[in-house]
């Protein structure tokens, strides 16, 4: 597919496939596509987060897209850090996640998000696995410690809270 011109790609991994004893303990955890897997994410795959948000923080003047294979799971995470870092209350993060819920029923070809049938099974919702990350996980120390920028970090400020 040709791009129009102007538009840069730029591809950051955010997933280490190589890692198979984190995404093996995900799966078996059952955690996979679902907002429970962002904590151990960030704790063992933070300078991933970094590379993501410092792209961001470092594109061209103009729009950003960021988007995964579905645009929920990797981009849920990376949207709830650049809103977060932003300064963007948690009840607001939450609501745009939801979002993608309402939107990819279509994709699942079903009435209720398998995603949502998951986390109802261990006896929480969406919005309570974002909230208790929320107010758990400081982003912007967990970002800094990580390797991300105060730079970026106000790069990245100055990009999302401008006109």
């Amino acid at each position: 597919m040709t791009r129009p011109q102007g538009i840069t790609v730029i591809r950051v991994p955010l997933d280490d496939n190589d890692d198979a004893a984190f995404w093996y303990s995900i799966l078996d955890d059952d955690v996979d596509g679902t907002p429970l897997y962002y904590r151990p994410f960030l704790e063992r795959k933070a300078a991933r987060c970094v590379a993501a948000v410092t792209a961001v923080a470092r594109a061209a003047p103009g729009g950003v897209v960021v988007h995964c294979g579905i645009g929920r799971d990797r981009t849920g995470l990376v949207s709830l850090l650049l809103l977060a870092l932003a300064g963007v209350g948690a009840e607001a993060i939450i609501a745009d996640y939801t979002v993608s819920e309402e939107r990819l029923r279509r994709y699942f070809e079903a009435d209720d998000d398998p995603v949502a049938a998951r986390l109802a099974l261990r006896g929480t919702t969406i919005a309570e696995a974002l909230n208790e990350l929320l107010g758990d996980v400081d982003v912007e120390a967990c970002l800094l410690a990580a390797g991300l920028r105060p730079g970026d970090l106000t790069a990245l400020r100055e990009r999302l809270l401008t006109d």
